[in-house]
């Protein structure tokens, strides 16, 4: 899908747009809730938390409009009945796209982004996906540790891909097979 940096919609402009990962802090709350599917009706709790964490956020009707489009799924961890962090993909064909994923910022740490990507990897599987691709910041480290966890390769850049900044974007794929673990998983490479 090619980027459209003038409407968030599109989702491109702000893929691979992660928070920290760090180790799992046992304190309660999210770390034990499943992802779950999110929809139409949680595009206000997608922009508040969107908001939350970055300073080029979609809106509630932007996250309506991507939501609407066939193949784009979000999911989201919960802390009680707010939205804690959430990932939105496109899924097309046999594969798939990062579109966003953010986790709250006091509930960053807990490794939240890293288990909406895993859940995310399932689903992929499942469907037949073959590959994955996004654009990440060049200097996004957290992102680009998160995606690199999960099999994913640096393929190229996008020179000055974010108007905001002008930061370069690298473009980062995977392809059925890298990063599997000893369960087989030809996509998420996770257990």
């Amino acid at each position: 899908m090619q980027p459209d940096a003038t409407s968030p919609a599109s989702g491109a402009q702000t893929a691979g747009r992660a928070a920290p990962d760090e180790p799992l802090q046992q304190t309660g709350g999210p770390q034990s809730a499943a992802p779950e599917h999110l929809g139409a009706s949680d595009a206000e709790a997608l922009a508040a938390l969107e908001g939350a964490c970055f300073p080029d956020a979609w809106d509630a009707s932007a996250f309506a409009a991507a939501l609407a489009r066939p193949h784009v799924r979000a999911y989201g961890i919960r802390d009680g009945d707010t939205l804690a962090a959430y990932g939105v993909f496109h899924f097309l064909g046999d594969e798939f796209e990062v579109i966003n994923i953010a986790v709250a910022p006091a509930r960053r740490g807990q490794r939240l982004g890293s288990r909406l990507f895993v859940h995310v990897l399932q689903q992929a599987d499942k469907a037949g996906m073959l590959q994955g691709h996004l654009e990440v910041r060049a200097g996004n480290e957290p992102a680009k540790r998160l995606y690199l966890r999960h099999g994913f390769a640096v393929v190229g850049v996008r020179k000055r891909y974010y108007p905001d900044t002008g930061e370069d974007a690298l473009v980062m794929r995977r392809t059925a097979g890298q990063g599997a673990s000893a369960n087989n998983n030809p996509i998420s490479g996770t257990r």
